[in-house]
């Protein structure tokens, strides 16, 4: 199977990252881990003022603020079998569309476990992830 898991780089995403590592026969012996970080895009009234480069330098530099560490605590815990699906967008629809695109069975992202109320104040990607991806998430708060 095909396990999305979403990262973005918070104190959330480690919280995921040791909960796979923790129950390793159940995401990551035998399956294809893809890891994936969505990094804002840049408004187009920016990117008319600037060359195609210095956005991608944006994205890339942006994306392994957050992916290198994530390695890092992958290969902390011994997890090899993965690989990055870097991203630009709003990160819910990125982590729902990476999902769709690789046939995952499975999306799982840590979560700031707030309540209904402040779920519903706030927003939260994890809660736009949940209610319209048709793929399994599994939130680790």
């Amino acid at each position: 199977m095909k396990i999305i898991l979403a990262v973005d780089g918070s104190a959330f995403t480690t919280k995921a990252l040791d909960y796979v590592a923790a129950n390793r026969a159940m995401f990551v012996d035998g399956h294809e881990l893809i890891v994936v970080h969505a990094c804002a895009g840049v408004p187009s009234h920016v990117t008319r003022h600037v060359s195609k480069e210095v956005v991608q330098d944006y994205y890339r530099e942006e994306q392994e603020k957050v992916l290198e560490p994530a390695r890092k605590l992958l290969a902390e815990r011994g997890i090899e079998n993965f690989r990055i699906d870097a991203r630009h967008g709003h990160a819910a629809e990125q982590i729902i569309a990476a999902a769709k695109e690789n046939a995952a069975g499975l999306i799982v992202m840590g979560t700031h476990g707030h309540g209904i109320i402040g779920r519903a104040l706030m927003g939260s990607v994890a809660t736009k992830v949940v209610a319209e991806s048709s793929t399994a998430v599994l939130l680790v708060v």
